[in-house]
């Protein structure tokens, strides 16, 4: 399948969902599955779709949806108010796009946030982009998990795209005196620290390979890493006494220390409680132990480079469905802070670090007490492809959130890619291809030109995580295929070697901002063109004059590539789907 890119100016918004209200009961909606019982009723005062899933039954995704007529490019968005009660062992009541292609294979989707209140009404929105190739498109209101879902006032728009044409002479980048982030975070890429554990150990990685991961790394010269730390590493009984420092994960973590202490990379510890339920339940005892951790790794092994925490990865998911509220996430928060405190420890905590919830964002950000035990806030987001162009919305409802307070504390991307309808949570074979790196330049320029301090890709290299698991998120490949770097790798490179954390970040204006796109961060240039067509570059305020350009076809090595970058008066010509850089003077 062409990976085209998706670009448009709006023609019209338009509404084509049937008895969004239910008064006529399921009248227009069609029933996905009829073993499980999908009907309209009347409850709570109105008339409301339900699904009900019994213990009985088994745990699936019964819906009830409508077909759409959708072309590419076409931006859909639906909001409706939603409920589940009795509710348990999955994701819940969700709302979901779904896209076809002509032979009715399902090409992509994008969901709704889980629900995080129970027994309540709560309003729900979904967006998405209609992807190259759709033929047809579907609106689902679904139940995943037992127990009984609610819907209601289920609204639907479809606003119309034209596609535009390739543009009549040069487009023209200017830099604007706009300083959308003071002092940048940095680029950094998940680096969960088990490659030199048992796990990789019994699939051949040997000490003779270790050169060709740690010389990159240094290559790279990333200004922050993000790293899973298993509770079950360091005490695995949760009781918070008993510690394993020296367990053979923990070693591995240590040597992946050693590399960032030596290059100066600032290492966000993120803990991840996989198969521990009760794991909050003494708080108190809970963040007592982390201080012994951190007051192990920073006073007695000597990682000063550890600078950042993170209670939990996606709270929104893990943390709720254990059964703790956001009470006690921010229960936990202010007893982390004077921990920290207490103990001397000068460690910044990242907020929030949900998976594309906007709505536990919220509550972290405009819950006081909670605001105040932060430093930073971080959200996660995996795109479906199409969906890129709306990464400015994800930012933006976030950032106007965070605009709001005093002060105002920075917004990074704590993690982030993109899917298409094969990926899962340990598989991505759209992040091996070329568009994968376009994609990428794409919505980091977007967010460095909205104010977003700074990005971890999510990760950094295949590898084997505890319990055999085998992560394909990844800039480079495994050694069953010679630890080859992939397109994204040369993408990401550039952004993490070429910056500076402290950097200040200053808007750049394309003329054409859907074909291609650019910022500043410090004193280099980032661009990509992501069309199908040559662009002649204008520059405006910018005076570089040394750069590169990388198309799939100079992509090589593991190290610097590309072509020259060659001015021509005031700017270049930019070949199609293509990315680059240019320094300043």
């Amino acid at each position: 399948m062409p990976f085209l890119p998706v670009i448009f100016s709006v023609l019209s918004a338009i509404s084509g969902l049937t008895n969004g209200s239910f008064e006529e009961g399921l009248n227009g909606w069609e029933i996905s599955s009829p073993q499980y019982s999908c009907k309209a009723m009347h409850y709570d005062g109105k008339t409301v779709a339900t699904i009900i899933v019994l213990p009985t039954q088994e745990v699936s995704f019964p819906s009830i949806y409508q077909i759409l007529d959708v072309a590419e490019g076409d931006i859909l968005e639906a909001h409706a108010v939603a409920r589940h009660e009795d509710f348990s062992q999955g994701y819940g009541a969700y709302m979901c796009f779904e896209f076809f292609d002509a032979d009715s294979k399902r090409m992509n989707y994008s969901q709704s946030p889980q629900l995080l209140e129970k027994d309540q009404w709560v309003p729900v929105t979904v967006r998405a982009v209609a992807p190259p190739g759709v033929k047809s498109a579907r609106l689902l209101l679904l139940m995943n998990g037992f127990g009984r879902a609610f819907f209601d006032d289920v609204t639907y728009i479809n606003t119309t795209a034209e596609p535009l044409a390739r543009p009549e002479g040069a487009i023209t980048l200017t830099l604007t005196d706009q300083v959308m982030c003071e002092s940048f975070n940095g680029f950094g890429a998940e680096d969960d620290g088990w490659f030199y554990n048992e796990e990789n150990t019994s699939h051949d990685v040997t000490p003779e390979d270790y050169p060709v991961r740690e010389g990159r790394i240094e290559w790279m010269d990333p200004d922050w890493t993000r790293m899973f730390f298993w509770h079950r590493d360091w005490c695995p009984t949760g009781d918070w006494k008993t510690f394993t420092f020296e367990s053979d994960n923990m070693k591995s973590h240590y040597r992946t220390l050693d590399l960032y202490q030596r290059i100066g990379s600032r290492v966000n510890i993120t803990g991840t409680e996989w198969g521990m339920p009760g794991v909050y339940d003494k708080p108190e005892s809970y963040v007592h132990a982390v201080g012994e951790l951190f007051e192990h790794l920073i006073r007695h092994k000597g990682y000063t480079c550890i600078s950042d925490w993170t209670l939990t990865n996606e709270p929104n998911g893990a943390f709720t469905m254990l059964g703790y509220s956001h009470d006690q996430f921010t229960l936990i928060h202010q007893l982390m802070k004077k921990e920290f405190e207490r103990r001397g420890l000068k460690i910044r905590l990242t907020g929030s670090d949900d998976a594309q919830d906007l709505h536990w964002f919220a509550k972290c950000v405009e819950n006081q007490n909670y605001y105040d035990s932060v430093d930073l806030f971080s959200s996660h987001s995996y795109f479906p492809y199409a969906d890129r162009i709306l990464a400015g919305r994800f930012y933006e409802d976030r950032l106007n959130l965070l605009r709001r307070k005093q002060p105002e504390k920075p917004f990074i991307m704590g993690e982030f890619g993109f899917h298409d309808d094969r990926s899962g949570t340990h598989s991505n074979p759209s992040m091996e291809c070329y568009p994968y790196a376009l994609w990428t330049c794409e919505v980091v320029l977007e967010g460095l030109n909205r104010g977003v301090a700074g990005f971890s890709i999510w990760a950094l290299h295949e590898v084997y995580y505890p319990g055999n698991v085998f992560m394909n998120y990844a800039l480079w490949d495994f050694k069953d295929n010679n630890w080859k770097p992939r397109p994204v790798y040369y993408a990401w490179s550039n952004f993490s070697r070429l910056t500076e954390a402290g950097d200040r970040v200053r808007k750049v204006e394309s003329s054409h901002p859907r074909l291609v796109k650019a910022a500043v961060v410090g004193k280099t240039l980032f661009f990509v063109n992501s069309t199908v067509w040559p662009v002649q570059i204008e520059l405006a305020g910018f005076n570089g004059k040394e750069g590169r350009i990388y198309t799939e076809k100079t992509l090589h090595g593991d190290r610097e590539c590309g072509e020259q970058l060659r001015i021509e008066g005031h700017g270049f010509s930019l070949p199609p789907e293509s990315f680059g850089f240019l320094l300043d003077q």
